[in-house]
C-alpha cells in the first residue's frame, strides 16, 4: 500500500509547451505508471485550451481539478508565472471530483449543495476526510456555495479551498476540470480512504481602535457604520488618503489595514478585503458582510504575516502526531504576497522548516481562503476568509 506524488512546474512561454513539460515532469517525478488525480494551478499568462488537454492526455486522463492564480507557490521557488502540476496516485487515498456553474439565475446556496453531492457519489463507499474546492474568487457570494457544501457535509467537516485569481486584473479567472476550463463556475475535491490530513489557517493581523457596529450592508457592500457612511471607519484613521480607494482595487492601505469582523462564537477575527469605495461612502469588500456585528480596522506587517503562517504550520505539525506529510498544499491571499514581497519565500521556507523538509509544497496564491478557524479535531464552522493563510498537510 503506497501512496505516489509527483510536481511539475514549467515557465515555458508557449502554453501548450507549458502544459507538456509540466505533465511530463509530474508523471516522471511520481514513478508510477496510473495516476488517480491531477491538481492544476497556472498564473494568467497561460490560456487552459491550450494546456489542459495535453496535461489531460500526457497523464492518461486522471480527475483534474485546479484553477488560475497570480502566483505558484513550489517548496523552493515564488513564481509569478509558470504552471504546476501535482500528480498523485495512491493505494490508500481516493477521490471523488465535481463541478458546477454558477448561473446567475440559479440559487448559489444550490451551487454548493450540489457540488458536494456530486463530490460524494463520485467518492463512492470510502470514509471522507476533507473537501477542497476552487470557485470563481470574482464571484461576490462565495460563502454561500461554502454553507451549500457544509449542508451537505455537515459544519464540522473539514473544507479548504481558495477564490481563482488574475493579479488583481478584476477581469476573468478560470477553473478547471478535467480536460475542461470555465468561468464563473466551482469546482470540488472529496479526499477519503486510509488517511491522515492536518490543517491551520491563521491571518496575524489585530484590531485597531474602538470597536464599531455594522448598521446596513446589502451582500458585500457595507453602506453604514455607527450611523454614518462606512468609509468613515477609514477616513477617521487616514484622511485624505482613503480617496486612493476610489481610484485603485489595490493599494497599500487596504492590504495593511483589512477590515475584522468579530466572530463571538469562533473568538476570532474574519478579514475582509476593501476593494473599492463607492461615491456614497460605501465600502466594496470581497465577499459577504452580515449586519449588527463588530467591526474593527486591523493592522497587520510583514513580521506578523510571518509569525501566523509558523503558527498555522505549528498547528499542522501538532495534529499530525509524529506522522510525516507526503503532501503540504498551501492557499495563501494575494493580499499576504503584495505585502510580504521578497519576503514570501522566506515565509514558505519557513513553514517547510516547521513540517520537516520531508514534504513537497505547493500552492497558489488566492482571492479568498476557505477553511475552519479550529483545529482539526474542534470544527465548528468553516469560513470564506480573506487575507489569510491555509495549510492542508496530506500524511
Amino acid at each position: 500500500m503506497a501512496t505516489h506524488i509527483g510536481i511539475g512546474f514549467s515557465q515555458n512561454t508557449d502554453t501548450a509547451e507549458a502544459g507538456l513539460e509540466a505533465a511530463i515532469l509530474a508523471k516522471t517525478q511520481l514513478k508510477h505508471s496510473e495516476i488517480n488525480l491531477a491538481i492544476v494551478f497556472s498564473t494568467i499568462h497561460y490560456n487552459p485550451a491550450d494546456f489542459l488537454p495535453n496535461i489531460h492526455s500526457v497523464l492518461n486522463q486522471p480527475k483534474i481539478i485546479g484553477c488560475s492564480s497570480a502566483g505558484i507557490i513550489l517548496s523552493k521557488k515564488i513564481a509569478m508565472r509558470g504552471l504546476a502540476v501535482v500528480a498523485i496516485y495512491s493505494d490508500d487515498i481516493h477521490f471523488g471530483v465535481s463541478h458546477v456553474r454558477c448561473e446567475e439565475s440559479q440559487d448559489i446556496l444550490t451551487t454548493g449543495v450540489t457540488l458536494a453531492k456530486e463530490a460524494i457519489t463520485d467518492l463512492g463507499n470510502h470514509r471522507r476526510h476533507a473537501f477542497i474546492f476552487f470557485t470563481d474568487g470574482l464571484l461576490k457570494n462565495n460563502s454561500l456555495i461554502l454553507r451549500g457544501t457544509q449542508e451537505i457535509l455537515g459544519s464540522g467537516f473539514p473544507i479548504l479551498g481558495a477564490g481563482s485569481c488574475d493579479d488583481f486584473h478584476f477581469k476573468k479567472t478560470f477553473q478547471y476540470y478535467q480536460d475542461r476550463f470555465f468561468t464563473n463556475a466551482t469546482t470540488g475535491l472529496l479526499m477519503g480512504g486510509q488517511m491522515s490530513i492536518s490543517l491551520g489557517s491563521k491571518h496575524g493581523w489585530r484590531p485597531l481602535g474602538k470597536p464599531r457596529i455594522i448598521d446596513k450592508a446589502d451582500g458585500h457592500i457595507i453602506r453604514t457604520i455607527d450611523g454614518k457612511k462606512a468609509s468613515s471607519i477609514y477616513e477617521e484613521y487616514f484622511g485624505d488618503e482613503t480617496k486612493n480607494l476610489r481610484s485603485s482595487h489595490l493599494n497599500q492601505l487596504t492590504i495593511l489595514y483589512p477590515l475584522g469582523i468579530y466572530l463571538e462564537e469562533e473568538n476570532e477575527y474574519l478579514l475582509r478585503h476593501a476593494v473599492n469605495i463607492l461615491d456614497d461612502g460605501s465600502i466594496v469588500c470581497q465577499d459577504t458582510i452580515p449586519e449588527g456585528v463588530e467591526v474593527h480596522i486591523m493592522i497587520g506587517n510583514k513580521d506578523s504575516c510571518k509569525q501566523a503562517a509558523m503558527d498555522a504550520a505549528k498547528e499542522v505539525q501538532n495534529n499530525l502526531f509524529g506522522k510525516q506529510p507526503k503532501l503540504v498544499i498551501i492557499f495563501e491571499s494575494l493580499a499576504r504576497h503584495k505585502l510580504l514581497g521578497r519576503d514570501s519565500l522566506e515565509e514558505i521556507r519557513l513553514i517547510d522548516d516547521i513540517l520537516g523538509k520531508t514534504a513537497p509544497i505547493v500552492g497558489m496564491y488566492s482571492y479568498g481562503e476557505i477553511s475552519p478557524f479550529q483545529s482539526l479535531y474542534n470544527i465548528k464552522k468553516n469560513h470564506l476568509q480573506n487575507q489569510s493563510i491555509v495549510i492542508l498537510a496530506i500524511a
